[in-house]
């Protein structure tokens, strides 16, 4: 009877564990989706074709874009008035490559044409993503319904773009999510620099901090739960093994999060150096417990 009634007091204790791990989680959560909402203005998409239609025209949205033969082209089916606003940029970089034009149409009517001399391109910083660009001219007006094409085009080949549209900031944690993976990725292939700097960024280390934060709560919600269950082998092992634990977690640490944030800045990696911190935290605790 002890047993039992005993055991039904372990399994409640576990459940409001439970509870409040997942209200940790949570917490880091929101603290991660609104950390980016002061910084973020469009919201990132990848190009892999050559004609494009662009929902919710008046949502900011960038996309990242690479000519080769054939023009891109940008397709906005307006059922009433909207606010069109386009933007042509280019990753920063010296001498030439900025050889883009911009051609707008409305209903196969040629609109602007936006072909920008040298004197047009300004350096510009975007805190989101940490990258430099040149930005060209801006096109923005009250654009009555009907359809309108964007077509970006170059003499040139092999030539990298940024078409921002929109100018109604609209982020939610769903697109900051798909933002952090997708950076990444651009800064690797799009901009051929190292995805390390995004660390810099307000949703980089905010997502950092957010996974870290999870494995370590993580690692606290199975140690209080080993201890209520009565499974004392985990303390016997981190006090017979604390020093190496210490020493062997920092490095595991230290070596999981360098490589994760220089190269694909996977959940995985980033959860797996932060479960090594938490080896490496209990041991130096277990370790200062026996002196």
């Amino acid at each position: 009877m002890n047993y039992f009634f005993t055991t039904k007091i372990k399994l409640n204790i576990l459940g409001n564990l439970t509870i409040k791990f997942k209200f940790l989680i949570l917490v880091f959560f929101l603290i991660l989706v609104s950390l980016p909402l002061s910084v973020l203005a469009h919201q990132p998409r990848i190009v892999d074709t050559e004609n494009i239609n662009v929902a919710s025209p008046e949502i900011s949205k960038a996309y990242y874009g690479k000519l080769s033969e054939k023009p891109h082209i940008y397709v906005i089916t307006a059922s009433s008035d909207i606010n069109l606003y386009v933007n042509i940029l280019v990753p920063f970089v010296e001498g030439p490559g900025k050889n883009v034009t911009v051609e707008i149409f409305k209903d196969e009517q040629p609109l602007v044409n936006l072909s920008p001399g040298k004197e047009d391109w300004k350096e510009f910083f975007e805190p989101f993503g940490q990258s430099m660009y040149w930005q060209g001219p801006e096109y923005k007006t009250q654009a009555e319904a009907g359809k309108y094409k964007i077509v970006i085009k170059s003499m040139e080949k092999n030539i990298r773009y940024v078409l921002a549209i929109g100018e109604i900031e609209a982020f939610d944690g769903i697109e900051s999510l798909k933002a952090i993976f997708l950076i990444p990725k651009l800064k690797r292939d799009f901009f051929e620099e190292s995805p390390l700097n995004f660390i810099y960024s307000p949703l980089g280390w905010g997502y950092i901090l957010l996974l870290q934060l999870s494995a370590l709560s993580m690692g606290w919600f199975i140690l209080k739960a080993l201890n209520i269950i009565g499974i004392k082998a985990q303390r016997i092992y981190f006090q017979r093994f604390s020093m190496i634990n210490m020493v062997f977690g920092v490095i595991l640490w230290v070596g999981l999060l360098s490589f994760a944030v220089k190269t694909s800045w996977h959940p995985t990696l980033i959860m797996m150096s932060g479960i090594a911190l938490f080896m490496a935290m209990t041991s130096w605790r277990y370790n200062q417990a026996e002196q």
